[in-house]
């Protein structure tokens, strides 16, 4: 019989790369979607065609995104309402107070010179909606998130609450989607790719623990390849479609396509090696990073800067061709990603530190049956 040993399986970093890189692609993708359709409103030619056309892809990215790094945060306070609190306030702080600078610099701040109804200002500032226009023009995905965070909770009061909330959720979703009974935005079909979000974190937790390190690179490399195959398909069969009537949220196909994409994209951080990879790109995990305030403020500076080029009549000249369109798109794409960075690191970043200090959130979950117990550090 044989006394050797199983193979060792390596724990791996509690931090993942992986989603850190798809949230840097997932708000370039729509800052060149905004951009392009900037561009060729006022200068008459749109850069790069219909290639920008599923820009927008990068929101259904964006939401499985996040259902994977909830669970993979909270996946010690499942089970645990001790840590219901704790939880509330992380997700509060780190959607509110950098979207409150954004809007009131936005044009919130017309409320104080009477300009602004009361009304709306609060829609605007609490709810991410308004009863006119929103002043944050992607401001409404938020209000998906929000839905998303207030679900989750019952799985930190009881994980098979949790399970029970979430298939009746996505029942009533497919319904919806089905019989369209109700419009309300807990039940659009888009709210299925922070299901899938869910999920993947949970398969790649599960891999990690039991499976060895070639095996989980052998999974992620064949995953990364996979994902990109069927995001880039699906993106490739809306622009052959060619149908701008499509309603690109309520859509089986885009939402099946790009959420399973994504989906197979961070299903690829199973692989050390890959990780490894990515912690590596320094350049690609700081527009990760800064990801939440390029996303608030891209629309903001690429109108101000068109406006800019226009008024200082600095447009090519001559004939309008695609390359003169690809560099005015490149001007406004670097002007506005660069201010985003500039926000994350000297306003999102210390705001958001000095919140959790004030707060004294930022801890992991307390063992079970014990309350008071001493806390740990955990992501968030």
């Amino acid at each position: 019989m044989s006394t050797s040993a199983p193979p060792r399986i390596e724990r791996p970093e509690a931090t993942l790369y992986t989603p850190q890189i798809c949230r840097g692609l997932a708000c370039l993708l729509v800052a060149v979607y905004h951009g392009a359709a900037l561009i060729g409103s006022w200068y008459g030619e749109k850069p790069l065609l219909t290639l920008s056309n599923f820009g927008f892809s990068g929101v259904h990215m964006f939401f499985v995104i996040s259902g994977l790094i909830i669970y993979h945060a909270h996946r010690h306070d499942v089970d645990n309402f001790y840590r219901v609190p704790d939880y509330l306030l992380k997700r509060l702080v780190r959607i509110y107070p950098l979207y409150w600078i954004v809007f009131i610099v936005s044009g919130g701040w017309k409320v104080f010179a009477n300009r602004m109804e009361v009304g709306d200002f609060f829609l605007n500032a609490l709810l991410f909606t308004s009863s006119k226009s929103l002043l944050v023009a992607v401001a409404w995905t938020l209000a998906y998130e929000m839905v998303f965070y207030g679900i989750f909770i019952t799985f930190i009061l009881k994980r098979s609450l949790g399970m029970l909330v979430f298939a009746t959720w996505f029942v009533l979703v497919a319904l919806n989607d089905h019989y369209h009974f109700a419009n309300l935005i807990g039940l659009n079909l888009i709210n299925t790719l922070f299901m899938l979000g869910l999920l993947t974190s949970a398969t790649v937790m599960a891999l990690r623990k039991q499976l060895s390190k070639n095996s989980r690179d052998w999974i992620g490399i064949v995953s990364l390849v996979a994902g990109t195959l069927v995001f880039v398909g699906t993106a490739c069969w809306y622009i052959l479609l060619d149908d701008p009537k499509l309603p690109v949220w309520d859509n089986l196909t885009l939402t099946l396509g790009f959420g399973t994409g994504s989906a197979l994209l961070l299903l690829a951080s199973v692989s050390a090696r890959l990780e490894g990879l990515w912690k590596r790109q320094r350049w690609l995990l700081l527009i990760g990073d800064a990801s939440y305030s390029i996303y608030l403020v891209h629309f903001f500076f690429q109108k101000r800067v068109s406006n800019g080029l226009r008024s200082l009549d600095w447009v090519p000249a001559g004939e309008k061709t695609q390359a003169k369109a690809l560099l005015l798109l490149a001007v406004i794409m670097a002007i506005s990603v660069a201010c985003g960075i500039i926000i994350h690191k000297w306003i999102e970043k210390p705001v958001l530190a000095k919140c959790r200090e004030w707060l004294k959130i930022g801890g992991s979950a307390r063992p079970h049956g014990h309350p008071q117990a001493q806390r740990a550090t955990s992501p968030s």
